[in-house]
């Protein structure tokens, strides 16, 4: 799993339930990383992010990873594993987000197809033939090589 994959599936809410932390009515905590008699830390749902204002906190700024690192006193390969047990004990599915690929047309006569409407197509089109006319171009063609549409 990446951490980009964690880190969309895993909310700050659920980490702050993992600690039996609650946030109140202004998305507010007393920060669990020094003495904090009023909430001090800030927690920002929409982005899973936390910031703390206080001026005797070194924590500042971060996401659900790094609260997780900074709770546990641990590592960052530590905690994505915490975050990952938070995951699966909160009963999430842990969805892995497949890397987007460009579908590959390998069907000649789909191209084919396709390649006789716009040559027929191509001449009809006043844009096209004004383009053309205006550099000069005698003849209006258009081509494909099968083998450069297979790579």
């Amino acid at each position: 799993m990446d951490i980009k994959d964690i880190k969309a599936q895993l909310s700050i809410t659920q980490v702050l339930q993992h600690y039996n932390l609650k946030a109140d009515k202004n998305s507010r905590i007393n920060c669990p990383f020094h003495d904090d008699k009023t909430p001090s830390m800030q927690i920002y749902t929409a982005t899973n992010t936390y910031c703390c204002f206080s001026g005797n906190c070194t924590v500042g700024t971060g996401d659900t990873i790094q609260f997780i690192q900074l709770k546990e006193n641990c590592s960052k390969h530590e905690a994505l594993l915490k975050a990952t047990a938070i995951l699966e004990a909160t009963g999430a599915v842990l969805y892995i987000e497949q890397p987007k690929t460009k579908p590959v047309i390998t069907n000649p006569e789909i191209l084919t197809t396709f390649f006789n409407y716009y040559k027929q197509e191509l001449p009809r089109t006043k844009k096209a033939v004004t383009y053309l006319q205006q550099r000069s171009q005698e003849r209006i063609s258009i081509g494909y090589s099968l083998m450069s549409s297979l790579r």
